[in-house]
Order: structure tokens, then C-alpha cells, then sequence
């Protein structure tokens, strides 16, 4: 593969993984759940309907 098709695939994941996360925390707005992450280097629960609307409105 040359470095331009390593980037263009590189691109395609990393775009898939966006918006997989999106979509996982669209769901799991939908039902008041919450997610475990990391923040500030702690981790820590917060409400999916808080980050989703910080990140994606």
C-alpha cells in the first residue's frame, strides 16, 4: 500500500469510529443511561445526554 492509501484508510476509520461513538451515545441518551469515561485523568460516570449534547449540538 502506498502512504496515500494508508492515509485514505487511516481517514475511513477514524471517521467510522466517530461516528460510532455518536451513534452509541445517541442511544444511550435515548434511554437516560449513563457512560463511564475518563476526565481530567479520573474516571468518572456522567449522563450520556450531557456529554452527547457537549459534543454533537
Amino acid at each position: 500500500m502506498s502512504k496515500e492509501e494508508i492515509n485514505e484508510l487511516r481517514s475511513l476509520i477514524c471517521f467510522g469510529l466517530r461516528k460510532a461513538e455518536e451513534n452509541m451515545l445517541r442511544e444511550k441518551a435515548l434511554h437516560n443511561d449513563t457512560i463511564v469515561t475518563m476526565s481530567n485523568g479520573k474516571i468518572c460516570e456522567m449522563s450520556a445526554k450531557y456529554l452527547y449534547r457537549k459534543l454533537y449540538n
